[in-house]
């Protein structure tokens, strides 16, 4: 367990500037549909196909099939964000500020249809509070992993490429896990929260 621990040390930096990146991917998906709206809802489905998909599902399906539709979907991410760091950070990068940019259009959707503040909070924060830092922890690995292939210093990049799989590897134990149980809570707990506001 304390290799699984010591695997998320050293990442400060880089958990920052993906944090950065979200809130900026999230400000220009709420501007751009701000600005225009026609051309955001006529590509939805090319932008949050995903997120439509899972919306569509509850309600329709059972539990156990969103839940293993959510878990499928955030380790996709997960593992292309993560293991993605491999093409100089890019994967990461990119992931990162498209999740924002997507946040920021269902931020800016939410109004359009009239709906409050409140609902939005309550369809994004049960499970997001796990969620979203589980997403950025993963892209910090691919991103520290990515950097160091740009920028060895006096290390071989070959070593420190062993040594951030490995540790990103490790870090699956816990980032695994806490997906999973923010798919349960999406699936079972949030649908709940956000029909109190709908």
């Amino acid at each position: 367990m304390e290799a699984i621990l010591d695997s998320f040390k050293g990442k400060n930096k880089y958990i920052a500037f993906l944090v950065f990146l979200f809130v900026f991917g999230a400000i220009l998906g709420y501007f751009a549909f701000l600005f225009n709206p026609e051309m955001v809802v006529r590509n939805m489905e090319k932008l949050l196909g995903n997120i439509l998909k899972i919306s569509r599902a509850i309600g329709r399906e059972n539990k156990l099939y969103i839940i293993g539709m959510i878990f499928r979907n955030n380790i996709k991410a997960l593992l292309f964000m993560m293991f993605g760091g491999i093409l100089l950070g890019l994967a990461p990068i990119l992931g990162i500020l498209f999740n924002g940019f997507a946040v920021g259009i269902v931020y800016a959707l939410n109004f359009h249809q009239g709906r409050s503040l409140a609902f939005f909070l309550a369809a994004m924060l049960p499970h997001g509070i796990l969620e979203l830092p589980a997403v950025i922890l993963a892209a910090a690995f691919g991103l520290k992993t990515g950097a160091e292939l740009v920028f060895p210093g006096k290390s071989s990049r070959l070593e420190l490429l062993k040594k951030n799989l490995k540790e990103s590897v490790l870090a699956l134990g816990i980032l695994v896990p806490v997906l999973f149980v923010a798919a349960v809570i999406e699936a079972s707990i949030t649908p709940y929260f956000a029909r109190k506001f709908f």
